[in-house]
């Protein structure tokens, strides 16, 4: 039995997706499920087959998703926002057999020769009379999802992820935050990430309901957080920052149950704000092969290990080979496409170690410390620093060749007082910073460009001058 049919059979009428004002049942999506489940049928769609999806978050997607684990193919939801160069590797080395998108969005990716179907098309060919039968029978070890990784320089790897890992990743994250019927998540992270996919079957795997905001707009969060009850959320420090700058964001954060911060270094200013406020913050570390946080801590419990990733969760063993993190575990990825499986382990490639009480320490990237006249920089703590001083909003620092320096450290900020002296930047920093770390060069732009969960674009960064 489906993930989606067990919840039909035991919440058919429960709350399962409030989209903006639309409400929608286990038992509506399912009616939706059912119906693209039998046009890929009749679309001759195997168990097996990979469908890429060319959609927006939304509906929709959730909708021709499930249908896909319905009938047992593998899905690939691809970003609207990659460039026509990444959609046409990625595209490439998936070769899928079906490409679902819609008719705004086929222009886009109309230039392939694989078959396209149209979203708006699709409850039509639904119809027909001859009978359909769906003969899949789920096994935990069926590959139902492929997904990108998110890194921000070079092409995305595709992250095969099974049924198997999805169930013990849901069920390590329930063990440790103990979800109620009653719950409703928050989800402001593209489904076509594995943090906002593995929200969406946190949900159908427990019986809660989910609140989808489509993309992170800091306003429409706010305003979802105080119209809704919603009891848990999952943000990106930058996110968090985002909400805790508007009027009235610390108020609405204050009442969640639960709210989860990964997807980068926190920094430490942050933090202290945090236990200072009492926000219920769970410190995740993850990733797209781990099938999202492996990871966690619950800030409030032990604020004197704020600085650590947090402890492993039931099943996944944690060790270091030349100082990089492995993690193996029944949460760990089948294999990236076209590479050999995993066995259920994987070098992440983060530098890191194991301390006492198992807790994990992140050397987040040490591996790009700056070496500047033989000193090490470290890109975070200059950023930290930056961002304390009253009108810096946002910062992003890094290592640039120089003939006398080796490498000269260049700060790039977003500073709501724009042209702010240079000299008056570096009298701040000295407070903060020992004079080798303080920038030999500040450049203002207008914001730092950042992928969806608020990664620095580096390659975009290096061209966005102002």
């Amino acid at each position: 039995m489906s993930w989606l049919q067990n919840q039909v059979n035991l919440n058919p009428e429960k709350l399962f997706i409030q989209f903006s004002n639309d409400q929608f049942s286990y038992l509506d999506i399912a009616e939706m499920v059912q119906t693209y489940s039998r046009s890929l049928l009749r679309e001759n769609i195997q168990p097996t087959d990979r469908i890429l999806i060319f959609l927006p978050s939304g509906i929709e997607l959730i909708e021709i998703m499930l249908a896909c684990f319905e009938i047992g193919a593998v899905v690939l939801p691809l970003s609207l926002k990659l460039t026509e160069k990444e959609r046409t590797a990625v595209i490439e080395k998936i070769q899928p057999r079906l490409i679902i998108t819609n008719w705004k969005e086929q222009s886009s990716i109309s230039n392939f020769k694989f078959q396209i179907s149209n979203i708006e098309e699709l409850p039509n060919a639904s119809s027909g009379c001859s009978v359909i039968t769906n003969n899949y029978k789920k096994d935990k070890d069926d590959i139902c999802a492929i997904i990108l990784t998110s890194g921000t320089t070079g092409m995305p790897k595709a992250v095969q992820l099974t049924y198997g890992n999805f169930e013990a990743s849901c069920n390590n994250w329930n063990e440790f935050l103990q979800f109620q019927p009653n719950d409703q998540f928050l989800c402001c992270l593209p489904l076509h990430h594995i943090g906002g996919l593995a929200v969406m079957l946190r949900a159908l795997m427990f019986g809660f309901s989910v609140n989808l905001v489509s993309t992170f707009e800091v306003q429409t969060v706010l305003d979802t957080i105080t119209k809704h009850p919603v009891t848990i959320i999952s943000l990106v420090p930058t996110m968090l920052k985002r909400i805790l700058d508007l009027e009235g964001g610390l108020k609405a954060l204050k009442s969640l149950r639960w709210i989860l911060l990964g997807g980068g270094p926190s920094p430490e200013y942050l933090l202290d704000i945090c236990i200072k406020e009492k926000l219920n913050i769970v410190k995740v570390y993850g990733m797209s092969e781990t099938c999202s946080g492996t990871v966690g801590l619950k800030l409030l419990d032990e604020p004197h290990n704020k600085l650590y990733a947090g402890r492993p969760f039931s099943g996944a063993k944690i060790w270091t080979e030349n100082d990089e993190l492995h993690i193996s575990g029944p949460m760990v990825m089948k294999g990236y496409v076209g590479e050999a499986e995993t066995n259920g382990a994987h070098n992440s490639h983060d530098l890191g170690r194991v301390d006492k009480d198992n807790l994990i320490f992140l050397d987040i990237r040490r591996k790009d410390l700056i070496i500047t006249g033989g000193e090490n920089v470290n890109p975070i703590e200059v950023e930290e620093a930056l961002i304390k001083i009253e009108g810096i909003t946002d910062a992003a620092v890094v290592g640039v060749e120089d003939t006398e320096w080796g490498q000269k450290v260049v700060a790039y900020i977003v500073n709501s007082e724009f042209g702010i002296r240079n000299s008056k930047l570096r009298m701040k920093l000295k407070n903060e910073l020992s004079n080798f770390k303080i920038p030999k060069e500040f450049i203002q732009v207008l914001s730092i460009p950042r992928n969806e969960l608020g990664k620095i674009e580096y390659g975009k960064l290096f061209r966005y001058q102002s």
